[in-house]
């Protein structure tokens, strides 16, 4: 082993521009492909996630219409009924903003509320002055700032369908060259990492799994419960709405809007009970149910104390948005497997012989 003591200025100065150069390289290397890391990531969480469903076509066909048929595939069930959903909601709210904005807010929150017998008196009460203040003259200066945000949201929306496509890309090639990539990444593992690396390996896949199947549960919870409460409000259809709030509960906030615009519909129809029961409801249960449901499957699947995957779940979508959601966990995971690794009691050496 070369000591310190031994290397001359000449080495020092060498070994200092090889470091320089290397961090300028990997410098240039991350401003490259920085912009495309979202899609790189989501395109390998969705290949991993879907590659048991294609392994029967990948054994079949061959690899190249393998590899577009899965990407397809991924397409129909993933891509395609997002970026629908996320189009037809933006266009939804615009459209639902921009007529609220000419409505006169004063009187038609005046007239829904004299309704009830005791506000109708205590409004009566109170000078014209201080309704004024209460209530405001309209609504269109609030609604027609949100409907200029949804604008850029539109722009939004169109930088995602761009993210989409290029997850397909990618996923196309994830799927001709998965089990290429797969070993590469497990050698690379092996030589970072020696003997560990496949251990740690297998926590982030089975995190993956994990956080998977804890988006279906609470999918599934969240529109067993919406439905529910559209059932008690009174709503047509409540079965319609649940499986609607279902599917918008795989769009990061998105069961609000749909519990949100039904209460909101309950209020102007006059049914103010029904209209404040109903958000209230889905405030506190059916998108507060989403913080227990998730970290709970999860901390069942991969035996992570469940604080801890909370705080992945929770702190990876507020540093990452809604990719967090699996980087948060899976992170905290391979932290904790490093954890149980150094704090396992080392293997005493044999005696000599």
């Amino acid at each position: 082993m070369v000591r310190l003591a031994d290397l001359t200025v000449r080495d020092l100065r060498l070994a200092l521009g090889q470091l320089l150069a290397a961090i300028l390289f990997f410098a240039l290397i991350w401003k490259i492909l920085s912009p495309f890391l979202p899609a790189l990531v989501w395109a390998a969480i969705l290949v991993y996630a879907t590659w048991p469903l294609v392994e029967p076509m990948r054994r079949r066909w061959p690899p190249l219409l393998a590899a577009l048929g899965a990407t397809l595939l991924l397409a129909l069930i993933f891509i395609l009924p997002v970026l629908f959903l996320s189009v037809t909601l933006g266009a939804e709210l615009y459209h639902v903003l921009t007529q609220l904005g000419s409505l006169d807010a004063h009187s038609m929150l005046e007239a829904r509320l004299s309704q009830i017998p005791w506000i109708h008196g205590l409004l009566a009460q109170i000078p014209a002055t201080w309704k004024a203040k209460l209530l405001p003259g309209a609504l269109s200066p609030d609604l027609s700032a949100w409907a200029g945000r949804l604008g850029n949201v539109a722009g939004g929306i169109g930088r995602f369908g761009a993210l989409l496509v290029l997850v397909l890309i990618t996923a196309f090639f994830f799927y001709r060259h998965g089990e290429l990539l797969l070993d590469q990444l497990r050698r690379f593992a092996d030589q970072v990492l020696g003997q560990r690396g496949d251990a740690y390996l297998r926590t982030a896949a089975n995190t993956i799994h994990a956080v998977i199947y804890g988006i279906l549960a609470t999918a599934v919870a969240q529109g067993t419960l919406a439905g529910l409460g559209y059932a008690v409000a009174g709503l047509p259809a409540p079965v319609l709405l649940a499986i609607v709030t279902l599917l918008f509960s795989f769009i990061p906030f998105g069961t609000p809007l749909v519990w949100g615009a039904a209460s909101l519909w309950l209020l102007f129809q006059g049914d103010i009970w029904a209209g404040m029961g109903l958000a209230l409801w889905g405030a506190l249960v059916v998108s507060w149910i989403d913080n227990l449901i998730r970290p709970l499957v999860i901390s069942n699947a991969v035996r992570i104390p469940f604080l801890l995957v909370l705080f992945g779940v929770l702190g990876g979508i507020l540093a990452f948005g809604f990719l967090g959601l699996f980087l948060g966990p899976v992170l905290l995971a391979v932290l904790l497997a490093i954890w149980d690794e150094w704090l396992r009691p080392a293997t005493p050496a044999a005696p000599p012989g």
